[in-house]
């Protein structure tokens, strides 16, 4: 009778702590660093205690400390006898701020697609982009598209991306996963920092939407980090007469 051998999870052996200050905060930045790399991706089973103990060389008590905090931090959800993951979507961090589009045209029984215009590779800092939190010289992705209901212009998508955190988003063409779906799939969101402003629109907005001369826009703007790493800049232009946005924070019931 032939039996089969149970095959065992890979071990990472690259885990690595940067030898600065206690251990636990040590492994806190490693998971972090993990993460923010997208080596550990949303839903990713992390090693475990026994492992970690091996690999950083110390107690479990440390390691559980460790993994209370990134817990806490709500980057990682812990089970009994399950082990840990990577938290699986940005939306059980309850983040006021991200709108999700298709969900809001899908729902108003559209159908949903999404365009990238234009795309080209810039530096942070070369005069046309604006984003202080980026070091000069730094490679990002520019995209400029389309988010349509029923084939029509619904609202106009400016966006920049850090390479250094998403090296992929340079060939992917966000035609089945609009930029922001496909990001939160990789990095987790932990700040955010959002705004909305009134302006009429340029000529070629009015060209993109259909819109007559002069109509006024309704312009949204937002930064994300993954814990601090800045990873996106979008700004988001739509005609508050065609759409209406809506969300809902209740950290009580996130349900």
């Amino acid at each position: 009778m032939a039996t089969g051998k149970r095959r065992k999870e890979r071990r990472p052996s690259d885990f690595e702590l940067d030898g600065d200050g206690p251990v636990y905060l040590q492994i806190e930045r490693a998971v972090r660093s993990k993460v923010q790399s997208g080596a550990w991706p949303p839903g990713y089973r992390i090693p475990t205690e026994i492992d970690l103990m091996r690999l950083a060389q110390c107690s479990r008590a440390t390691i559980n400390k460790a993994l209370t905090n990134l817990a806490n931090a709500k980057l990682i959800v812990r089970q009994r006898r399950h082990g840990s993951h990577i938290r699986q979507s940005t939306e059980e961090h309850a983040v006021l701020g991200i709108l999700d589009i298709r969900k809001q045209i899908e729902g108003a029984a559209r159908t949903y697609s999404y365009e990238v215009i234009e795309r080209r590779v810039l530096n942070a800092g070369d005069g046309s982009v604006c984003w202080p939190e980026v070091e000069p010289g730094e490679p990002l992705l520019w995209l400029l598209a389309v988010h349509r209901g029923n084939g029509e212009a619904e609202v106009i998508e400016e966006r920049l991306i850090r390479l250094a955190l998403a090296p992929d988003a340079e060939q992917e063409s966000f035609k089945d996963t609009p930029p922001n779906a496909w990001l939160l799939a990789r990095l987790p969101c932990t700040r955010l920092a959002h705004s909305i402003s009134a302006r009429l629109a340029t000529g070629r907005e009015t060209e993109l939407l259909d819109l007559p001369r002069q109509c006024a826009l309704l312009v949204s703007e937002r930064r994300t980090w993954a814990e601090s790493e800045p990873v996106t800049w979008v700004r988001l232009s739509f005609p508050g007469e065609r759409n209406q946005f809506s969300g809902e924070f209740n950290p009580l019931n996130p349900d």
